[in-house]
């Protein structure tokens, strides 16, 4: 039985797969959007709690986590239009889940920080296609937007990404 059929026979048993299933997961992605971990936790909450109450909303032909991601960016966005900075530029990088890089922690200390400096609809980009798996279709799909904008914002986070590794490598060099 899929999680959201569970919620919708059981919300309380169906509740509880579907933080075990995609909490951790919602948790990343909200960590990389909030500047810190109780926002992030509070997104997530919201999120799930939205989820089990509206569930007979969700459509079976869709993916299931882009569902969710959608909810906890609508969240995350209304956050934003309340104009709460704390919520627009994000934090240090041990704000962030664990990124395994080659088994150096320094390259994913530095990837984590530099993609919470993305503006934040490039951002959100990131995190859906890197961080979350998803699909260009998906991404779209979650964020209400055509293929060829996310694209294009993926686009200019590889650039804007190599540029900063660039400035690092040569501030680094300089240093030695």
């Amino acid at each position: 039985m899929e999680v959201w059929q569970e919620i919708a026979k059981n919300a309380e048993r169906g509740a509880e797969r579907l933080v075990a299933e995609y909490g951790d997961r919602l948790y990343a992605a909200a960590t990389l959007l909030c500047r810190n971990n109780g926002d992030a936790e509070e997104l997530v909450f919201r999120t799930l709690a939205q989820a089990v109450g509206k569930i007979r909303q969700f459509k079976p032909s869709g993916d299931f986590f882009s569902w969710l991601y959608t909810i906890l960016l609508n969240f995350y966005r209304m956050e934003l239009r309340k104009n709460r900075p704390d919520l627009v530029l994000v934090g240090s990088p041990q704000d962030l889940p664990q990124i395994p890089v080659g088994g150096k922690n320094d390259a994913a200390e530095e990837m984590r920080e530099m993609v919470q400096q993305l503006p934040p609809q490039i951002r959100e980009t990131v995190v859906l296609k890197y961080f979350s798996g998803m699909s260009i279709e998906e991404i779209a799909a979650a964020l209400g937007i055509p293929p060829g904008t996310v694209k294009s914002r993926l686009f200019n986070a590889k650039r804007i990404l190599a540029d900063r590794f660039r400035q690092t490598g040569q501030k680094g060099q300089g240093n030695e």
